[in-house]
């Protein structure tokens, strides 16, 4: 299924906006069971002269948070594509409201370098509902009140921005848009685990101790663009602020430890008390940040740092942060871009719907998109010619081993050690004979011209290699009116032989520019339950086939495979556009496919195809699926909807 969605796990509206006595701010106020998310900026709506109120500036911002664990999961599973095969969108959705709609600005997204809770508040127009039971974060807590340590670092959250977890952002035009934007950076660093950045410093064999250090430094700079410079001096015993003191100090070893002691008690780049010494290099050890300032902090940011004494010897070989693999998940914060949330212009109000809504596709989401189309062309088959290019006379071919109703790979004998590759080859009839195999021209899976066997392999989709299923591409210059498949290994295992396949012939004059089809559903029924994967097999033909008693008859008709062909899908009761047409961002689909390609249908010998996960959608409505084709350079929606219901 090449689509996806998860909906947050939590979610809250967190503001200092001023109170309905206009005197007080709202800053305690948690929002976090409201099935509705706000974000706003207003200018002066009390003057800067009021005695209480130094700045009238007014804000409410956004945090959302999804479960990693479980994508996580569902990658393992086979079930998500790997990184760079799937697309990773965030979708927040607009909620009408009675109140002013702002226009023309921009939202930030941005990373959370800090956890924090939901909370149980519901009130959004009086913040009488602040933060009960020492739960929930707002303006100045990222959860428990009474927990000093648990205040934000700065007041309206903590955001990382950084190579790491750079900030996207949205544009609104009219101001009630929807919201959706690709962070798949952002989701696949949280993905790979969200370890603590490394800290390695490895100490140099020169310098004198603690002489040579006096006067030396170094800068680390965290996610938040934070630099803070670290000053050896040999008069001192102690560290205060960035100073560290050397004094009396006679072993690298304990220089080291005394950098990480100075670090750990700076707030913005803390690490842990733990280090591991290593044994080698020697005189190395490895000191791993904590949660505070983790989020972001990275090779750019803070280097590889040579720190060199007053003599000119280098006292260590380097001091460098490396990124670990991923960021800790803590959320996003979802608000008014740094422009928008300035100045002497209001912005009021962008709401969007909450994950507790009562509109099941309104919540807010993370999708994930990819393309996992299989392109059999035993339906398609096409002979060689010169007025096609090399790609385009390219056939792909797919073995479906099942066994007991199920895929399994291939098992390893003492003739088939490598159960990963695989042989092909095309005859001239059904015997097998070996005298009847077609010698095949270089493309695809040979080499070398006159070959007789291709080699193949597992299938590789973007999921990674999929159990029990083969594939090999080829090209064939023979003007035979059908072919047998034949897998084998070598010559020495035969596994399968296919039945037989038409050959088309390219022909320059059998141009249509005004393809017309008729569609059906050949497996559609009345109804589907919600924990179903279905899989739809489409059978398309040609508008103008009109057949003849004769021909019915003699043969059946076959299904016309369209290369390019999308689906989407309606709610019926109001025609809410649950999946739209997934063509891609390119005007024309790309050959081989993209993430973004991901409602394109598969097609084999028996035609077009695609599986649809029925948990995307709400139980109890009915459902329609529309097919748009792509035919000589342009996307052609079908007349045809096909109707279903989803049961509890």
């Amino acid at each position: 299924m090449p689509i996806k969605r998860y909906i947050a796990e939590a979610d809250n509206t967190i503001t200092n906006a001023l109170k309905s006595d206009l005197s007080t701010r709202g800053t305690g106020s948690n929002m976090g069971a409201s099935d509705v998310l706000e974000s706003f900026y207003i200018y002066g709506q009390v003057s800067n002269g009021t005695a209480s109120i130094s700045n009238s500036a007014e804000k409410s911002r956004i945090l959302v948070q999804f479960d990693i664990d479980k994508m996580n999961q569902d990658r393992a599973d086979g079930l998500i594509p790997a990184s760079g095969s799937v697309i990773w969108n965030l979708n927040m959705y607009n909620a009408p409201h009675a109140f002013q709609t702002p226009k023309d600005f921009k939202m930030a997204i941005k990373v959370c370098s800090g956890s924090w809770q939901e909370g149980r508040g519901l009130d959004m127009e009086n913040y009488s509902d602040e933060t009960y039971q020492s739960t929930g974060s707002n303006w100045i807590y990222k959860g428990a009140a009474g927990d000093g340590n648990s205040t934000w670092l700065t007041e309206g959250g903590d955001f990382a921005e950084s190579s790491l977890s750079p900030a996207y952002t949205a544009s609104f035009t009219d101001g009630t848009e929807d919201l959706s934007v690709d962070i798949s950076d952002i989701v696949e660093d949280w993905m790979t685990g969200g370890v603590a950045a490394n800290a390695n410093l490895q100490a140099s064999e020169t310098g004198t101790i603690p002489d040579d250090y006096h006067g030396a430094q170094f800068t680390l700079t965290d996610s938040q663009g934070t630099s803070i410079t670290y000053v050896f001096d040999k008069n001192t015993t102690t560290s205060a602020g960035s100073t560290i003191g050397v004094s009396g100090l006679n072993t690298n070893t304990k220089i080291i430890h005394k950098i990480r002691d100075v670090v750990n008690n700076t707030t913005q780049l803390r690490m842990a008390a733990t280090d591991n010494m290593a044994a080698s290099p020697q005189n190395a050890v490895d000191l791993t940040m904590d949660d505070i300032g983790l989020a972001g902090n990275n090779n750019g940011g803070l280097g590889v740092l040579d720190i060199t004494g007053a003599s000119g010897d280098q006292l260590f070989r380097g001091l460098q942060f490396q990124n670990g693999t991923g960021i800790p998940n803590y959320g996003l914060g979802v608000f008014l871009s740094s422009s928008y949330e300035t100045g002497s212009y209001s912005y009021y109000t962008k709401k969007f719907f909450a994950r507790s809504s009562e509109y099941f596709f309104l919540r807010p989401n993370l999708e994930a998109q990819w393309d996992d189309t299989k392109k059999d062309n035993a339906g398609n088959f096409v002979a060689s010619s010169s007025l096609a290019s090399a790609e385009d006379n390219i056939n792909t071919l797919f073995l479906y081993n099942y066994v007991k109703g199920k895929l399994q790979n291939i098992p390893a004998n003492a003739s088939h050690a490598n159960t990963n590759i695989i042989y092909a080859s095309i005859y001239s009839n059904s015997v097998g004979n070996i005298y009847d195999k077609i010698p095949l021209p270089v493309g695809g899976g040979v080499t070398t011209t006159g070959f007789h066997n291709v080699t193949g392999g597992i299938y590789i989709g973007p999921e990674g290699a999929v159990t029990g299923i083969y594939t090999a591409s080829l090209a064939m210059s023979h003007s035979l009116d059908e072919v047998y498949p034949v897998w084998h290994y070598e010559d020495l295992v035969s596994y399968h032989t296919g039945a037989a396949i038409s050959v088309n012939q390219i022909n320059a004059s059998n141009y249509n520019p005004n393809e017309k089809y008729i569609t059906t559903i050949e497996n559609l029924k009345p109804s589907y339950q919600a924990e179903e994967t279905a899989r739809f097999r489409l059978f398309i033909r040609d508008k103008k086939w009109d057949p003849n008693n004769y021909t019915v008859m003699q043969s059946e008709q076959q299904p016309e495979i369209v290369e390019n062909a999308y689906y989407s899908l309606y709610r019926v009761s109001d025609d809410y556009e649950v999946i739209p047409y997934g063509t891609g961002s390119s005007i024309s689909p790309q050959s081989n496919g993209t993430a973004d390609t991901y409602t394109r249908l598969s097609y084999d010998v028996s035609g077009n195809y695609f599986d649809l996960n029925m948990q995307l959608l709400q139980p109890g409505y009915q459902y329609g699926f529309k097919f748009a084709y792509y035919l000589n350079g342009s996307y052609r929606e079908q007349e045809e909807m096909f109707k279903f219901k989803v049961e509890e």
